[in-house]
């Protein structure tokens, strides 16, 4: 039973020792106890699931960066309506405090909770996310307490920014799940920051795979104009953009414009329908801000790639119920190979309408140009039993009248509607175009050297991609167990429309393909005269894949909870002759179940179980022409039949302090094999045969060591087999490009005796892997080395931080694929300038 206090005295409390906790999020920062919590005029999204009204005000104190003391055990039993939708922190704090005893009192650190019927104040308990701070009231000789001390606040930033060590508390998307706790998610997944890419100075997202630990960097982003990397063995380059998969590539995505990438290693089947075994990358594009952010970036990617880029956010009605953020970039110059040039040029926004306190409506639109001259080659290989050792990665090996463009504009619209206490609904649309034209040659290396493919020049194509998703979230009981339950549906379409003359070859018959060359005589070859008649328009690809989820997050106590679902997914896949007509296709579908089990013993530590089934599209045999109108590939057009893919996981998460994370899993993917070799007749032959089986163990370390110390560390150990095939050639091979071994750390140094002065590196292990299936073809594994310094400080007013990385230290030449070279030593530098 609490005390009322006597309305005849002053309030008096006896000399105590507060240890207060008090949480920071997003772009709130306490300087001192000057201003009140309670005068803080900021709208702030909230997203706060029903339940124990502890763990509810935790949440908010973490969400809104607003410390809220009370007392845990007055708060034992109760529970919270949840919160949903943009509010102010005392409107938030009075709709989550509803049907309790307590309101929210504004102190000058933060809110205290007070009796509704008496007005006695609880004592202080930590309900944030910073570190201990004790302090000490003075009182008088009679024990009373005359005054609290000034408490200085430094708050610490929770989105896996350099101060956080990059580590992430929360995941912006996880499919229909929607946002997530990284540590309790049963699944193995990383957060690479729009932080992490300006501290490397990132053009594109290359760098970033090969600093992960647990990603293989694959073709350079120079090669197709879009990055690629491999999960877990296999190869991904498909795009999930906030959440939306979409079945292209991911042309027309820029790191300038980019929030966060949050990497799922595995399986994800039942959050975005058919395809990506290996795991996903969803590109989080950067949202509106409700305070003024206006940075201003200038510098080189490397060589003579100077680039400018400016950020700029706001809230635009006093309110805060209008938000925008705009980003523009543009970049020009050779780049670290010879005579190679990237243009890339951006304009990127977004806006967000707080419609009502329960709707929020956001959009987004942008627009990119990019092309690269002398892209690099993918190469290929033909009547030999090894592979040669890595070529000068500073050359491209094209000749100077190649070149791969790309131009692509993207349009969304989200919405987001808490409909009452127990129903939410999310709802998206997303649209993508891109304009594709190249001209590049095909070297493939034989016993006598060099030769390649008559040249040809692929013809402008468009390939349209749209996604749509909608999930109806319910919150509810049963007994003591707590449950959100999802159901909606999800869906995306892909085009591709080309020119009857897809790809236009030499009008001059006296063209000679050339044959017996050295490697360096590639880039010199003579420019073909291409036809310029490319026929008429048509479209050559319609698939659509179709998804009805069920899916539920229950919660059995504080230490167990599961997340099960089914998804039906269904595909229709067409390819069309040239005159309208379906050449091939299938339609299947089929119902695939996830469940996890969770158990977290303490707080600190997560352990999970997870079981994960995916539908996959089968392989299409590609359409590629030579010289005589003959297609490259036996059998084109052909597509395979999809098939089931399985993945069983085990993992480990644990928190050793707020900012440094261990996390380890093992796992086991079934797919089926595909691969290419080269048949009889001088043609290519695509092949869908037996089972690949990847099967291994992940570690990663992330976080600050020390306080001035902050790593990025581990690594992936697999075996790799294939099974069941048809072919006992293949059987116990290992598949095609997948390397068995990772190992990489990057650090961060902040030097204690100069203010500002960081120093970074890090060492980068790929261990090798096969180019052919039968696995004589071996590509050498490798190891990098990258060096860096950082200095932030002051110009007059402006935070100014000044970035300097430089990659492949020792300029070491290696394959970073089986099909294509790495990238030489390059060094970039940047000046970010906050206005």
């Amino acid at each position: 039973m609490m005390k009322k206090p006597n309305p005849c005295k002053n309030f008096i409390l006896k000399p105590v020792v507060l240890s207060i906790h008090l949480a920071f999020a997003s772009s709130f920062v306490f300087a001192t106890s000057s201003a009140t919590a309670g005068s803080t005029e900021n709208i702030q999204q909230y997203a706060i699931a029903a339940g124990d009204l502890s763990q509810a005000l935790n949440q908010f104190a973490v969400q809104s960066g607003v410390a809220i003391s009370t007392e845990g055990k007055a708060l034992t039993g109760l529970t919270t309506k949840g919160l949903y939708g943009n509010y102010r922190v005392e409107q938030g704090l009075t709709i989550l405090l509803q049907g309790t005893p307590f309101t929210a009192q504004p102190t000058q650190v933060g809110y205290i909770l007070i009796g509704k019927n008496d007005n006695d104040k609880v004592q202080a308990r930590d309900m944030g996310q910073l570190n201990p701070i004790d302090v000490t009231a003075r009182g008088t000789a009679n024990g009373n307490v005359t005054q609290l001390p000034v408490i200085t606040v430094n708050a610490e930033i929770t989105d896996a920014s350099a101060d956080q060590g990059y580590v992430a508390k929360k995941l912006k998307q996880v499919g229909p799940w929607g946002e997530k706790s990284l540590q309790d998610t049963p699944y193995s997944m990383s957060v690479m920051s729009s932080e992490l890419i300006e501290n490397t100075v990132s053009g594109d997202l290359d760098q970033m795979f090969k600093m992960n630990p647990v990603t293989q960097s694959s073709a350079l982003t120079t090669v197709w104009g879009y990055p690629v990397a491999n999960i877990r063995g296999f190869s991904t380059s498909a795009g999930i953009v906030d959440g939306m998969r979409l079945s292209s590539y991911t042309y027309g995505l820029s790191t300038e414009e980019i929030d966060r990438v949050e990497i799922m290693n595995g399986l994800t089947g039942f959050m975005y329908g058919a395809g990506n075994v290996g795991g996903t990358t969803n590109y989080i594009i950067k949202r509106p801000t409700q305070e003024k952010l206006a940075n201003l970036t200038l510098g080189n990617y490397g060589n003579q790639q100077w680039f400018g880029h400016i950020d700029l956010g706001n809230k635009i009605d006093e309110e805060g119920r209008w938000a925008y953020r705009f980003n523009a970039a543009y970049q020009n110059g050779e780049t670290s190979k010879d005579d190679q040039n990237v243009e890339k040029r951006l304009v990127s926004g977004a806006l967000d309408w707080q419609a009502t306190d329960e709707l929020l409506l956001q959009v987004q639109a942008a627009h990119k140009f990019w092309r690269v001259d002398r892209p690099d080659n993918r190469f290929y290989a033909q009547g030999i039993d090894y592979w040669p050792k890595a070529y000068d990665n500073s050359k491209t090996f094209s000749p100077s009248w190649t070149y791969n463009q790309t131009e692509s504009d993207r349009a969304g619209i989200n919405a987001t509607w808490q409909i009452n206490d127990i129903f939410s609904l999310r709802s998206a649309y997303l649209y993508k175009k891109d304009t594709r034209e190249f001209v590049i040659i095909y070297p493939i290396f034989t016993p006598n050297g060099w030769t390649m493919y008559k040249p040809g020049k692929t013809t402008p194509y468009d390939t349209i991609s749209q996604g749509v998703y909608s999930y109806l979230d319910a919150k509810f009981n049963t007994g003591t167990i707590q449950h959100k339950l999802t159901v909606g549906f999800s869906g995306d379409n892909y085009q591709e429309k080309k020119y009857t003359n897809s790809y236009v070859q030499d009008i001059d018959s006296a063209y000679v393909t050339p044959s017996r060359l050295t490697a360096d005589q590639l880039m010199s070859l003579n420019s073909p005269n291409f036809s310029t008649n490319y026929g008429t328009r048509y479209k050559a690809t319609d698939n659509t894949n179709k998804n009805i989820i069920i899916g539920d997050e229950v919660i059995f106590n504080d230490q167990w909870s599961a997340l099960l679902g089914i998804n039906y997914t269904k595909l229709n896949v067409k390819s069309y002759s040239t005159s309208g007509a379906v050449a091939s296709g299938y339609k299947d579908s089929a119902v695939t179940p996830t469940f996890s089990l969770i158990f977290k013993p303490f707080e600190q530590l997560t352990t999970y179980a997870s079981y994960m089934e995916g539908l996959e599209q089968g392989s299409s045999v590609p359409t590629t022409k030579n010289e005589n109108d003959e297609y490259l590939y036996n059998d084109p057009g052909k597509i395979f039949d999809p098939y089931i893919s399985k993945q069983y996981e085990l993992g480990a998460k644990y928190a050793f302090a707020d900012n440094l994370l261990l996390s380890s899993a093992l796992f086991r993917i079934e797919k089926a094999n595909s691969y290419e070799e080269a048949a009889s007749n001088g043609k290519l032959t695509l092949n869908q045969d037996g089972l690949q089986i990847h099967q291994g163990i992940e570690l990663t370390l992330t976080g600050k060591v020390t306080d001035n110390l902050t790593v990025m560390t581990g690594g992936t150990l697999m075996d790799l087999s294939v099974d069941k095939a048809t072919n006992a050639n293949l059987k116990g091979k290992k598949p095609v490009g997948a390397a068995s071994t990772l190992a990489k750390i990057y650090a961060e140094y902040n030097l204690p005796f100069i203010e500002g002065l960081s120093l970074t590196g890090g060492v980068y292990y790929t261990g090798s892997k096969y180019k052919n299936n039968t696995n004589t073809q071996k590509v050498d594994g490798y190891t990098l080395l990258d060096a860096g310094v950082r200095y932030k400080t002051q110009i007059g007013q402006y935070p100014t931080t000044l970035n300097l990385n430089a990659t492949n230290l020792t300029n070491k030449n290696y394959w970073s694929s089986e099909w294509q070279l790495g990238a030489p030593r390059n060094i970039a530098f940047s000046v970010k300038t906050q206005f």
